[in-house]
């Protein structure tokens, strides 16, 4: 929203899919272009997201989703606005992980709906948000013969394998698909940010630096904006453990144990998809409780039977060839 009669003038637009920080973005060149009157307030709330309804804005930095809050396109993922200055938001896939994890773990706002799996330990059952479940229903149905429209919650395991299957083929991964359909139709005015780059202040920093030289806004990119961006990750949910998935596959890479008990269900599932991707032949087990440390993830890997052993259906190709016992093909 402008300033109150005010006319403006678009000096750019904003696009990306919802919860890739669009709303960040446009507070960002809102507040720190020379274009635009100055902006006091900050844009955070308590759930990570810069949807503060008391930021007096412009009117000149206009944002829009590709995807409506079911994930279906807007415009056939075309920019809005033809012929005007573009910034594109895509989500690549280093921050497939922390971004699914978002989506799952971020609570409601004025503006955002959320997809919250709620852990119940004492009950070890999920209990899913009604947005989730409009999402998510008919795969239940079709992957487990589970209609969440009746129970509402699902046991541990079958969140973390559905986790699991969301990770292991990228091809199929609807954000990941999205952002290839997005990237079809860039024009000439459009500067791309990926996702890790938003989460990354030096690689934000000189991207925003390429969108002031490409579009000219006339960014003041000064301390005050590096702080700004540093303020805006740590308000990010779960910045605490942001990295934590990550240095437990090191753990497992090097033989170090480390407790894996911390860890919430996306990161499970991460790890499953990850420990199917890179040994061959092995599944993950379908069980209530998780590695209890990185010692049991390597005594299972190392002590896997033979007899067990086979093309894992969840999984495209195996050495560059076509699997045919792969679930989505027969799905189709």
């Amino acid at each position: 929203m402008g300033r109150v009669g005010q006319v403006t003038k678009r000096i750019v637009n904003i696009n990306y899919l919802g919860g890739s920080h669009g709303a960040f973005l446009k507070y960002f060149v809102d507040k720190f272009s020379k274009l635009t009157p100055d902006i006091t307030e900050m844009p955070f709330l308590s759930n990570g997201t810069s949807h503060s309804l008391k930021v007096q804005y412009s009117g000149m930095v206009e944002r829009h989703t590709f995807e409506d809050m079911y994930g279906s396109p807007r415009n056939s993922y075309i920019c809005p606005n033809k012929g005007e200055p573009q910034i594109v938001v895509t989500i690549d896939e280093k921050a497939l992980m922390n971004f699914t994890r978002l989506a799952f773990t971020r609570k409601d706002d004025h503006e955002l709906v959320s997809t919250t799996i709620d852990q119940q330990p004492l009950k070890n059952r999920v209990l899913l948000s009604d947005h989730f479940i409009k999402l998510y229903g008919q795969k239940f149905i079709d992957m487990y013969k589970i209609d969440i429209k009746d129970t509402k919650s699902v046991p541990y395991p079958v969140i973390r394998d559905l986790l699991k299957i969301i990770f292991l083929d990228t091809h199929q991964n609807r954000w990941l698909s999205s952002s290839r359909k997005i990237l079809e139709n860039i024009g000439e005015k459009t500067v791309c940010i990926s996702l890790s780059e938003i989460w990354n202040t030096d690689l934000f920093m000189s991207k925003m630096k390429e969108v002031n030289d490409r579009l000219d806004l006339q960014l003041d990119l000064d301390e005050d904006a590096i702080t700004i961006h540093k303020e805006f990750l740590e308000h990010r949910v779960n910045h605490s453990t942001w990295n934590r998935v990550f240095d437990i596959i090191e753990s497992i890479k090097k033989k170090i144990n480390t407790n894996c008990s911390q860890l919430d269900l996306v990161e499970q599932g991460y790890i499953n998809a990850w420990l199917e991707k890179n040994h061959n032949f092995i599944q993950t087990p379908l069980t209530r409780n998780f590695f209890a440390d990185t010692n049991e993830i390597n005594e299972y890997i190392e002590y896997y039977p033979n007899h067990y052993k086979a093309m894992n259906p969840n999984m495209p190709t195996f050495n560059k060839i076509a699997n045919p016992f792969y679930l989505w093909e027969k799905q189709k």
